[in-house]
């Protein structure tokens, strides 16, 4: 009959082991899940920036408490869509960005469905366009017309540690929305009025 014997103890070996996959395994995959969340929050909060100069874009016209016409532009003027956009991000916290690192782009995607003939003395825009030609600022669109806006920012401008699991060159997105305003008119001044 034989003895059976007892292993030796091995004490702390557990804790050793539980200290490397740790080390190995397990910082390494906390680091990727805080990154990734890094990553779907800027992109969450360049989506909504480009959505909200989208919006703006769409107005085409704004109205000051005097009563003024204001054209809604790309990057020049007060409000602009450029602004709407920059606005939003150091909103968001997303504020290590300087204004020369954020893109923003608009385009019409389609052209113009009738012939425009501006009014003189009337209508602030004072450029006529034809059929199908495509206007460059979001004040020279009608009414129905598609549009995007393009929101782009580096990632090494806005990321938490400089580790580099993710690498992408920017996070961006493209808004596509209408052009909102209403149909051009003239007021009849000969009505009478009470």
């Amino acid at each position: 009959m034989r003895l059976r014997t007892r292993p030796a103890p091995r004490p702390g070996v557990a804790a050793v082991e539980l200290a490397f996959v740790t080390l190995l395994f397990m910082v390494p995959l906390i680091i990727a899940i805080w990154e990734v969340g890094r990553l779907i929050h800027v992109q969450q909060v360049v989506a909504n920036s480009a959505r909200e100069g989208a919006r703006l874009a769409g107005q085409g016209f704004t109205i000051r408490s005097d009563g003024t016409q204001i054209q809604i532009k790309t990057a020049t003027g007060t409000p602009s869509v450029r602004e709407a956009v920059l606005n939003y991000l150091r909103a968001a916290g997303l504020t290590t960005l300087a204004d020369a690192d954020v893109t923003v782009e608009f385009a019409f995607q389609t052209g113009r469905a009738t012939a425009y003939v501006p009014i003189p003395g009337v209508d602030p825009m004072g450029t006529a366009w034809p059929v199908g030609s495509m206007p460059t600022e979001p004040c020279w669109g009608e009414k129905g017309q598609v549009f995007t806006v393009r929101v782009s920012v580096p990632w090494e401008r806005v990321r938490w540690t400089s580790l580099g699991l993710l690498r992408p060159a920017n996070v961006e997105f493209t808004a596509t929305w209408r052009i909102l305003t209403d149909e051009s008119f003239v007021v009849n001044t000969a009505l009478p009025t009470w």
